[in-house]
């Protein structure tokens, strides 16, 4: 049978958005806003894990099998810091 791939790839600490043409939304644990990946960014956002077209829910502690609140996030060639620690600003773009 022909598998679909999936949109992205996790390599130790940091997921990599690999289809530009899809969007993740990374479930969090509840106490915090659900973060959206697309090639343009990375956001808090409102949004539940309900199914949407070129969106694909990912759940942080099935990805990193335990609970992970600081992590990378690299897409559109841009890579983020994650830590849901700082409430102000849990979402910073890493510069080299």
């Amino acid at each position: 049978m022909f598998r679909q791939e999936e949109p992205f790839r996790v390599t130790g600490n940091t997921i990599i958005l690999i289809d530009d043409n899809k969007e993740l939304l990374l479930v969090t644990p509840d106490r915090f806003q659900n973060i959206l990946v697309n090639r343009y960014g990375v956001e808090l956002t409102d949004w539940l894990p309900e199914r949407r077209p070129g969106v694909k829910n990912v759940f942080l502690h099935e990805l990193f099998k335990r609970e992970k609140l600081y992590f990378f996030v690299n897409a559109g060639g841009t890579e983020y810091q994650i830590d849901l620690k700082f409430a102000d600003n849990p979402i910073s773009e890493v510069k080299f």
